[in-house]
């Protein structure tokens, strides 16, 4: 394995990772009752959540196609 190989490989674990943690979330957040005004136990606003993750999915997506087309794709989030 290359280190660019490497690299694309801990990028890919990294956002399966927090897609991973998205889910329960939203299981959590499902399961119970909102607190008043919307607030929950987590520090971070679950839409932020979700505009993140789908920014880091788009860039992952653009550099699988890139990959597939066998032309240069980026190897990390940088």
């Amino acid at each position: 394995m290359t280190k660019d190989e490497l690299l694309f490989n801990t990028w890919l674990t990294s956002v399966n990772t927090r897609l991973g943690r998205y889910i329960v979330r939203l299981m959590d957040e499902s399961a119970h009752a909102a607190p008043a005004a919307g607030r929950t136990g987590y520090g971070v606003e679950l839409a932020d959540v979700e505009v993140e993750l789908a920014d880091d999915l788009n860039r992952l997506a653009r550099a699988i196609a890139l990959k597939a087309a066998g032309r240069p794709y980026p190897v990390d989030d940088r």
